[in-house]
């Protein structure tokens, strides 16, 4: 998190990670690590949660109404089906090859869907929160 307040001088204020053991992302091949927010400013997610694409570990709900303190909130690691594609962690050789998602991009809809993209040929999925992330967000468990 960047405090631009005074846009000639941002200041980092707080940050969120995802630990690689949580999935042993690092060994799985590909890419490992954020790529993308979302870029929507509207309800229902504004100023609440904020959605991260974090290549092989899906995409990561950050709630962030204290910006001191980002906390995830809910996460989405999609299956590899058969049209996924092999990711190459080293220049292509094939030893280091592997079947592997590569969530990509993230975009969100005013009716609080979540859209992820692969680029590993996994394809789109559509989303939508639940549970305590939802109610972050403004739902109730019948939206």
């Amino acid at each position: 998190m960047v405090d631009a307040t005074t846009e000639a001088r941002p200041h980092p204020t707080a940050n969120f990670q995802v630990s690689e053991s949580e999935g042993n992302f690092c060994s799985k091949g590909g890419r490992f690590g954020p790529h993308a927010t979302n870029e929507e400013f509207g309800p229902p997610f504004y100023q609440k949660i904020v959605f991260v694409s974090y290549f092989n570990a899906g995409v990561r709900a950050v709630d962030v109404r204290d910006p001191n303190n980002p906390q995830e909130v809910a996460f989405f690691i999609p299956k590899a089906t058969s049209n996924t594609d092999f990711r190459c962690k080293d220049n292509n050789i094939a030893a280091t090859c592997k079947i592997v998602i590569q969530t990509n991009n993230v975009a969100t809809d005013d009716r609080g869907y979540v859209y992820i993209v692969d680029r590993a040929n996994t394809g789109l999925h559509v989303l939508r929160l639940t549970g305590d992330a939802a109610k972050i967000a403004g739902f109730r468990d019948d939206d």
